[in-house]
């Protein structure tokens, strides 16, 4: 999984592991094949598994973080000048993207169909949706705060 190499590079994975068990952000994964690929087969370090470049592996850590932004934004409601130095620290961290902007841009946007879904569930689910912002979102907001300590 190309998020495993940019891991290191993210000063706190909490924010990405609040999200992913909260929040499935799952734009990214719906387009991908049903049958697992020749990488997905092998183990890895395997000579016919091809390394993702830094430069996919950057841009991959780019639309994840947007993808983050977005819900702390939209879902949990954390101010705008916190998901902005939350920007900047993604933009330090993920240098090897080539297209900083246009990647944050499509990360933004794939995560609307989780903000979809989290409109339809207060309405329809409001104690289950009271419960998982209630799990999720001071634990993001911490993550954000830690994450850009210093900024």
């Amino acid at each position: 999984m190309i998020l495993r190499h940019a891991a290191p590079r993210v000063k706190n994975a909490l924010i990405a592991c609040v999200f992913a068990c909260a929040f499935p952000f799952a734009a990214h994964a719906q387009k991908q094949p049903a049958q697992p690929s020749t990488a997905q087969a092998l183990p890895p370090g395997h000579p016919a598994v091809q390394q993702p470049s830094p430069q996919s592996v950057a841009a991959e850590g780019v639309r994840t973080s947007a993808n983050i932004a977005r819900g702390a934004a939209d879902i949990c409601h954390i101010e705008a000048s916190k998901i902005a130095r939350f920007k900047a620290v993604a933009r330090k961290n993920f240098t090897d993207a080539p297209d900083f902007d246009g990647e944050w841009n499509l990360g933004y946007k794939e995560a609307q169909s989780t903000v979809d879904r989290f409109a339809a569930l207060k309405t329809s689910n409001p104690q289950e949706y009271a419960q998982k912002i209630g799990e999720a979102c001071p634990a993001l907001a911490r993550g954000i705060d830690e994450s850009t300590a210093g900024q």
